[in-house]
């Protein structure tokens, strides 16, 4: 199917009144092929829109007068803009705007300050995607135009005969002169390519006996056109009459085609997720280097490693830097983590050890956190050890961001438990307790999804990225194991890890190993 662009540059119109994020954004994007049209607010935008006929619209939220909801609805109202993509930039905090800005038609949204070579790869992405879905929505048409035209043509024959009564679509579909004479049996096989000709043999017998033909074949016309055809049949049989055979023949040469270019668009939507993951994970490796070094110097000048510093305000700006550098290292991490999982790249160091130890351990090392300041922990366990067949780094990752969760949304008054359980089958379960906000069984199953939070307003509140439970489901699940949410709401939470047994031979161990190290989760 041919590109919408053509050989014409894709036009995208920046809408923004501030001067200078426009001029940022002409630099990111047209350097690499963008044409770029600029409005400063929005009812500049919407005679831009109808003039220049943007290919994508990146549309600032917060304007005067007139702002990005408002623009936004205006467009999709227009005969040309129901279908043109809209990337709106908002906080990334700010949920309700990003909720609003959908339900008012926004294509996606981009997160404020716009990192430059982020925004560029999104616009690439999101003119890709909707490439692919204009390239759905034409096959769509197309598969509905077949369907409603299509039509069908029915026959009826009588074994002991050498001719076929048939509808005159029947033989349009064989490419067959209609006349008063009954075509032959072997004159409509004579258009049937030698393969699928004994495939027809073949059912007609199979339908003497009484099974039904159910069959798709080719039929190659007098001017050498090859079509598709279904063939649905069934026999009659009766007492002291020959065998009869009826049944319908339907043209689906565009149905089939259709479905190969719904193929082909599906493979190139895949395409674009899979770049997308990509992207995460190299944008995930360049941003730890200058984050260990953000984190490292403020750390030395907090310390004062090189000679007291006089102001110690200083010296509380250098904590505060190295705080949020630590904490935007870790959403990095989760990023990071998220692609390599989905991408099948994640590798597990798996060994066997004892999950009660690896718990008190990794539990003990929370309660330095400062997440833990104030809170009070339980630990409860039913045996004195408890085998699994795991990675121990990505066991006390998933048992932190339990953990981190479990103290998040609770208050801190209350107590956060962990128990560890025997589970049938010589399996085992560790559970994080908690007596917090809980969650509906609907929102449990949302928790567990890639950047997602149950509820802007907590997500406001709390904070985060939405990723720990997600990362928490998909290690799990590359350990054969189960991630479990039981909740109520205002009541609390328990989020369990189910762990299979472990294997009793080495030889079954190894091909585990090799199946965690190459086998993406298919979720």
């Amino acid at each position: 199917m041919p590109h919408r662009y053509g050989c014409r540059q894709p036009a995208i119109l920046i809408v923004d009144d501030d001067a200078i994020e426009r001029f940022l954004h002409r630099q990111a994007l047209e350097p690499a092929g963008f044409a770029i049209v600029e409005a400063k607010d929005g009812a500049t935008a919407l005679t831009a829109f109808v003039e220049a006929k943007p290919d994508l619209v990146l549309l600032d939220v917060v304007m005067p007068e007139m702002d990005g909801f408002e623009v936004c609805r205006a467009i999709r109202a227009m005969p040309d803009g129901g279908d043109v993509p809209i990337l709106m930039a908002t906080g990334l905090d700010d949920t309700d705007s990003i909720d609003k800005a959908y339900r008012l038609g926004a294509t996606d949204f981009i997160g404020k300050p716009i990192n430059r070579k982020v925004l560029l790869q999104r616009v690439r992405y999101v003119l890709r995607a909707a490439d692919a879905f204009t390239n759905l929505r034409v096959s769509e048409r197309r598969l509905a135009e077949a369907q409603r035209i299509a039509g069908f043509g029915h026959f009826h024959w009588i074994a002991t005969s050498a001719e076929i009564e048939c509808s005159a679509e029947v033989l349009r579909i064989f490419g067959i002169k209609s006349n008063t004479d009954l075509p032959s049996v072997r004159s409509l096989l004579r258009r049937v390519p030698t393969g699928d000709r004994r495939e027809i043999i073949r059912a007609v017998r199979n339908a003497m006996a009484g099974a039904r033909i159910d069959l798709d074949h080719r039929v190659i016309r007098p001017d050498g056109e090859v079509r598709t055809v279904s063939l649905r049949g069934e026999g009659a049989i009766a007492q002291g009459a020959p065998p009869r055979i009826h049944g319908a023949y339907q043209d689906i040469t565009e149905r089939k085609r259709v479905e190969s270019e719904l193929k082909i668009a599906r493979d190139a939507a895949q395409g674009a997720n899979a770049a997308k993951t990509a992207f995460l994970a190299a944008m995930s490796h360049e941003l730890r280097t200058p984050l260990n070094a953000v984190i490292g110097f403020s750390e030395l000048i907090a310390g004062e490693q090189f000679g007291p510093i006089q102001e110690p305000k200083y010296i509380e700006f250098s904590r505060d830097i190295c705080s949020a550098g630590q904490r935007m290292f870790d959403v990095v991490v989760d990023v990071l983590t998220v692609a390599q999982l989905e991408a099948g790249r994640y590798k597990l160091a798996l060994g066997k050890f004892d999950l009660c130890e690896a718990a008190k351990s990794t539990l003990a090392k929370f309660r330095q956190s400062k997440a833990a300041v104030g809170r009070m922990f339980t630990f409860e366990t039913t045996d004195d050890e408890l085998l699994v067949y795991a990675d121990r780094q990505a066991l006390d990752q998933m048992i932190s961001k339990l953990l981190s969760n479990a103290v998040k949304f609770s208050e801190t008054e209350t107590s956060v438990g962990i128990q560890l359980a025997r589970e049938s089958h010589r399996g085992a379960r560790l559970s994080v307790i908690d007596s917090g906000i809980g969650m509906t069984a609907e929102e449990a199953e949302l928790a567990v999804q890639p950047f997602r939070q149950v509820d802007g307003r907590i997500a406001r509140k709390y904070g985060g990225t939405g990723l720990g439970l997600s990362i928490v489901s998909k290690l799990i699940e590359r350990h054969q194991g189960r991630l479990s949410i039981v909740s109520t709401p205002r009541q609390g939470t328990r989020a369990s890890l189910i762990f299979p047994a472990v294997p009793e031979d080495q030889s079954r161990c190894r091909e585990i190993v090799s199946s965690y190290s190459t086998e993406p989760v298919r979720r």
